[in-house]
């Protein structure tokens, strides 16, 4: 790793990351306080590089915020709580980015993926979309750039659409209910007593709801409408049992440190993952051929290219620190017992209020507000008890909402990503591609939602 070569903003990021690590283990009161003060100031330096539109609305929901922290006239405390919570999620993305690179590099996880692209025409989606669901559920966006150039090589406009629809709903349905995904640590932080265990199970039935559906709508609306189906690449479709052995090996082995690091280390699912995926990735990456290099060396590549490309993370801080800004400072300035009273005697119905969310959430996706704003927003305004609404059950709903939201956002990282990997603009991506499936399987999620809910009544 060549340090001469990192950038400033790079280690404060890297700061950030080993400041919250160490935080869960050593309680000291500065800690927090001047993490928040690193973040601050790794966003100032790094905001001329973030692009125009999010810097608007970055700056837009920082001030909503600061506006309703004043007028609590408690603005020191509510803006410094803000900014301190957002150094979970930034510590996420850190642990996330140390698997991208030996993912992609992976002889066996690419021969899944060779498989996976080489299945007969008509069943095709389903595959895309459960084999990304599956890697991405564990290896978050590493798993979805691992297909991307699936959608990347399609000259076909319409086939264009039926890859990059098939990834990004597979990849977007393993928010519902993996602890590694972004969304679900939103989601633990919003609703404070909840557990992944609460809201796994029901979000894993959503998940394969929304796939279900996103290829009932490809096969019946996409399709047919088309005449058109994706060919099949001249390359082998079977997997040797040594390479399936190795991809589950890679697989299981990241899933067993984590969880072995959650029991016994009794800390978050973000701090386990912070702890584990550095050495765990270069560990892998050195046990792979890249360039004929030593493992040692290509240990070092690696740690250098993850470090040296964390000021590339400045979108998401950004978003973040903003978000978290924007729901507790309204938080702070709007009575909640009084908005509660207003809504259960307007909506006395608890499905009417599930079904309210789910519109809330779907129109929130589509004029571009990222789902981390709605999410911390409406949990900061009105927590489940306002809403009368147990806890595992909004936080059911905001999970599948999330992946809702990232599809037909043009602002969401994942639109994002597939747009810079397809080609195609994110607003066709989101509003042209996405939108009418996402209207379609919002309410059949909400369906299965009341579903759950009754059921366990």
């Amino acid at each position: 790793m060549n340090a001469d070569r990192i950038s400033k903003t790079a280690w404060l990021y890297f700061s950030i990351s080993l400041l919250t690590i160490l935080e869960a283990f050593v309680k000291l009161s500065w800690l927090a306080p001047f993490t928040s003060v690193v973040i601050v100031l790794f966003v100032v330096i790094e905001f001329k590089y973030i692009p125009r539109r999010q810097r608007i609305a970055g700056i837009i929901l920082a001030i909503l915020g600061i506006v309703g922290a004043i007028w609590s006239g408690h603005w020191d405390t509510v803006l410094f709580d803000a900014i301190a919570r957002s150094r979970i999620f930034l510590l996420l993305f850190f642990a996330v980015s140390w698997l991208q690179f030996p993912a992609n590099h992976s002889p066996s996880l690419q021969a899944v993926r060779t498989a996976i692209l080489n299945q007969q025409s008509g069943r095709r989606f389903l595959f895309l979309a459960y084999g990304v669901h599956v890697l991405g559920s564990i290896l978050n966006l590493a798993g979805l750039s691992l297909f991307s150039t699936a959608a990347r090589e399609q000259k076909d406009s319409y086939l264009k659409r039926r890859v990059a629809m098939a990834l990004i709903q597979g990849f977007t349905s393993a928010s519902c209910w993996s602890p590694f995904y972004v969304g679900m640590i939103v989601v633990l932080v919003a609703i404070p007593t909840l557990k992944w265990s609460d809201v796994a199970p029901s979000g894993a039935v959503l998940a394969m709801a929304l796939i279900m559906t996103g290829w009932l709508y490809d096969r019946f609306a996409v399709r047919q409408d088309t005449g058109t189906s994706l060919t099949r690449a001249p390359t082998k479709s079977d997997l040797s049992a040594l390479e399936i052995s190795q991809a589950m090996l890679i697989l299981g082995l990241l899933i067993i440190f984590v969880m072995a690091v959650l029991e016994l280390a009794g800390v978050s699912i973000p701090i386990a993952l912070g702890l584990v995926s550095p050495p765990f990735a270069i560990i892998w990456f050195s046990f792979t051929k890249f360039q004929s290099r030593s493992p040692i060396q290509r240990g070092m590549y690696l740690a250098g290219k993850v470090v040296g490309g964390l000021p590339s993370l400045r979108n998401e801080a950004m978003v973040f620190v903003a978000a978290n800004i924007l729901g507790l400072g309204v938080a702070s300035a709007v009575p909640t017992s009084d908005l509660s009273s207003a809504i259960s005697q307007i909506i006395p119905w608890a499905d009417a209020k599930i079904f309210l969310l789910f519109t809330i959430f779907v129109v929130c996706g589509f004029i571009g507000l990222h789902p981390v704003i709605v999410i911390l927003f409406i949990s900061s305004v009105l927590p489940p008890e306002a809403l009368g609404l147990r806890d595992w059950i909004v936080g059911v709903v905001y999970l599948g909402c999330w992946g809702l939201c990232t599809m037909i956002s043009p602002f969401s990282g994942t639109t994002l990503f597939m747009s810079r990997e397809t080609g195609v603009p994110a607003h066709v991506i989101a509003w042209k591609w996405a939108s009418r499936p996402t209207i379609f399987q919002s309410f059949v999620l909400f369906q299965v939602t009341i579903i759950i809910r009754h059921m366990t009544l």
